[in-house]
């Protein structure tokens, strides 16, 4: 494998005619006769690669924190939304968390749950407004 990596490149001395599987064996056996040669650092292939990546860590951690939002803009859109088995951990656990998912879509038809978000048929709650309603005691009945 490494022989196909730094072997010299090989001239086709076929060019203009058709290359008979006697001539293929003969230039395979010329390429595995062919001296290797050494990477001009005189290292190990393993030694150049963890070099490399030494040397691009930390630009590429750069380069990443230049383009990740920084925890001053906000937290993500998604970080402030809970999905409806979060909220139901919110819940007492009296009740079964199925109940307490009945209990919750049927506010939510109601429109009396804050902060509802639907994405995609799915059931979502912006943090702040439902855990405020539930601690606010959201009626039962």
């Amino acid at each position: 494998m490494l022989r196909d990596l730094v072997a010299p490149p090989r001239t086709n001395r076929s060019i203009g005619r058709q290359l008979s599987l006697a001539d293929w064996a003969r230039e395979q056996e010329e390429d595995r006769q062919r001296p290797v040669s050494v990477p001009a650092s005189h290292d190990t292939p393993a030694k150049d690669v963890s070099g490399l990546v030494d040397a691009l860590v930390p630009r590429l951690a750069a380069e990443l924190a230049a383009h990740t939002p920084t925890a001053a803009a906000g937290e993500s859109p998604a970080a402030r939304l809970l999905t409806l088995d979060q909220l139901v951990a919110e819940l007492p656990p009296a009740k079964k968390p199925e109940t307490w998912k009945r209990w919750l879509y049927e506010r939510t038809r109601r429109g009396e749950v804050p902060g509802e978000v639907k994405i995609g048929g799915m059931l979502f709650f912006e943090r702040e407004p439902a855990l405020s309603w539930l601690r606010a005691g959201a009626s039962t009945r």
